[in-house]
């Protein structure tokens, strides 16, 4: 077993109110959310209902740091990034009641995304895996051409237009018996970028969103933890800019995942 790497402590300069678990749906994917409870999957003659959808969301503005000046001079823009180092990651964890039963592939459509995204994605899976040996290994496959979320019996990856603050969205399936199905969409109207490392957790000069900090919290849905307040574990519900604590584990993500495992 991987060990859970502590957090150093840090000062949070405000209070932030968190989303429920359920947050926002983006408003773009309501209509289809709604029709999919219930969808019958083509060929198979069985029906998955849509047990759960999670959103990350921004704690600050994703279109702030895309702003240019010339065109909105009233708008004062982001010189650097808002988050703040990480405090100390705390022992709450949330289950979702569902588990991945065995060794499976996400398939991934790259399209809309930042170069070496299958390699973070794997990094993240990776780094779940890492902190149990009971948990089941996910592969990440560039092998994927759907554009939107649907319930297939694949879990998938992709790049797609979402609303307002939402950085990336997902959606878990089941049919039943313990069989589901966990796909991820991940926002193409915010700014990503791939940090070489974790560093101190906040790379201040950056106003974009790490991909490897959303994409290890998306996959813990995947696992089966559902969102926490604790502001500084993997699952907590929104991001910052230049943020990227949320590559390592905190002591209640890695007990959440024990639970399930």
């Amino acid at each position: 077993m991987a060990p859970v790497k502590s957090r150093t402590l840090g000062v949070i300069a405000a209070l932030v109110a968190l989303p429920t678990a359920a947050a926002v749906i983006p408003g773009r994917l309501d209509a289809a959310t709604t029709s999919w409870r219930s969808a019958r999957t083509a060929g198979t003659g069985t029906t998955a209902t849509l047990v759960r959808v999670n959103v990350t969301t921004a704690r600050d503005d994703p279109s702030a740091a895309n702003t240019d000046a010339m065109r909105a001079p009233g708008r004062r823009r982001l010189r650097g990034a808002t988050c703040t180092n990480p405090g100390a990651g705390t022992n709450a964890y949330s289950l979702e009641g569902w588990r991945v039963s065995g060794p499976t592939t996400a398939h991934l459509n790259p399209a809309g995304g930042p170069a070496g995204a299958a390699s973070v994605f794997q990094a993240a899976f990776n780094t779940w895996k890492a902190a149990d040996a009971n948990v089941p290994t996910i592969s990440v496959m560039s092998d994927s051409s759907v554009s939107h979320q649907q319930a297939d019996h694949k879990d998938e990856l992709m790049f797609a237009s979402l609303s307002g603050r939402n950085l990336a969205v997902t959606y878990t399936w089941s049919w039943g018996g313990g069989v589901y199905e966990s796909d991820t969409v991940f926002n193409t109207n915010v700014a990503f970028f791939i940090a070489p490392g974790e560093g101190d957790g906040c790379y201040e000069g950056v106003t974009k969103y790490d991909l490897q900090d959303v994409a290890t919290h998306e996959f813990g849905h995947t696992y089966g933890l559902d969102h926490v307040s604790a502001a500084f574990n993997t699952m907590a519900p929104t991001a910052t800019l230049g943020e990227t604590y949320k590559r390592s584990l905190a002591s209640g993500d890695a007990a959440g995942l024990r639970r399930i495992y």
